[in-house]
């Protein structure tokens, strides 16, 4: 019974087939009604997933080149024994100067197995956490050496709140401004570390 219907259906799906009559002015209407209706939902829908892709995108990008700045500072800050902080001589209020007043000399005895340590010997050496101009954009420079991103930190800053004179202890927070010239968007964030 059911070989039966299949095959009959077969045959009449194959004559609709080979029918040289074309379509028909109703189904023509109810397939452009149904057309209609479906692909604006659709596109509205892929449009949105795409923009907000593209958001979350530029997002990111700007968080991660601000992830990327904060990382080099500390990491150059780890790296740079440092005693105080002072103001830059400047008036440019994105600008921070690290200060290492002495030093301990550390000298390998003659079988490099052992140490010794010598007295402070004072050095006042000085390294700078500054916003540069790069290339038509502001980029941070820590003691000249540019940590260059993609990204565009016009309007950005470095404060700090000193708990005595010399700032031997301080916070310091770095305001950043973060946009990129690709995507016409400024992201602000904040970074914040004490010594």
């Amino acid at each position: 019974m059911l070989g039966n219907t299949v095959r009959h259906w077969m045959a009449k799906s194959k004559a609709k087939i080979s029918d040289n009559r074309g379509v028909t002015l109703i189904e023509l209407l109810v397939t452009l009604t149904i057309s209609a209706i479906l692909l604006p939902v659709t596109y509205g829908a892929f449009i949105t997933g795409y923009k907000v892709y593209e958001k979350v995108s530029i997002d990111a990008q700007l968080r991660e080149d601000a992830d990327y700045v904060s990382a080099m500072v500390m990491k150059n800050l780890y790296s740079y024994p440092f005693d105080r902080i002072e103001e830059c001589s400047s008036s440019n209020e994105s600008c921070i100067t690290f200060v290492n007043d002495s030093e301990k000399n550390v000298t390998p005895y003659s079988d490099k197995s052992f140490y010794e340590v010598e007295d402070e010997e004072v050095r006042n050496d000085q390294q700078t956490l500054e916003l540069v101009q790069v290339d038509g954009k502001e980029q941070w420079s820590f003691n000249g050496e540019v940590l260059a991103t993609p990204s565009d930190f016009t309007g950005s800053k470095v404060s700090t709140s000193c708990s005595s004179v010399p700032c031997e202890n301080a916070i310091i927070q770095l305001t950043y401004n973060v946009s990129d010239t690709r995507f016409h968007k400024t992201l602000q964030l904040e970074s914040s570390f004490g010594f």
